[in-house]
């Protein structure tokens, strides 16, 4: 009755644009198309970032499709089109999309703490634990 709008999520309605050429970061609202971005900045394409993770190497989207909200993009030449990342590039990459990771990432405990707190006895309870079967062989005779 009430309950269908709190499942769905909302995702967000701007993408980032890397220009590693400029060495800028730009947000851009949504929803816009490849094409839109790329007349902009003539004799460039956008490449999603998350294909230069996987492959190391550029991979340009269709100018007609429709960039997806929240992703990171960067601009890159024609000519360097299926081209390599180098290092340098991908250690770029990673430092203008650290800080949108740093937000994601949750608190972690130390074990040395967890024994403080839970005891050394806690942690190894489950260790302790055998599994023995409940039922006894069924014997078929002839």
């Amino acid at each position: 009755m009430g309950n269908i709008s709190s499942c769905i999520t909302a995702q967000p309605n701007t993408a980032k644009l890397i220009d590693l050429h400029r060495g800028t970061v730009r947000e851009f609202a949504l929803p816009t198309t490849a094409a839109d971005l790329m007349l902009e900045e003539p004799g460039r394409l956008v490449s999603p970032v998350s294909d230069l993770r996987r492959d190391r190497r550029f991979s340009a989207i269709k100018a007609d499709e429709i960039l997806v909200g929240g992703g990171v993009y960067v601009l890159i030449p024609v000519s360097r089109v299926n081209g390599k990342v180098s290092d340098s590039e991908m250690a770029a990459l990673e430092s203008f999309c650290s800080e949108r990771r740093s937000k994601r990432r949750s608190s972690k405990v130390l074990p040395v703490v967890a024994e403080r707190v839970l005891g050394e006895e806690s942690l190894n309870h489950r260790v302790k634990k055998h599994w023995k079967p409940a039922l006894e062989p069924i014997h078929e005779g002839i």
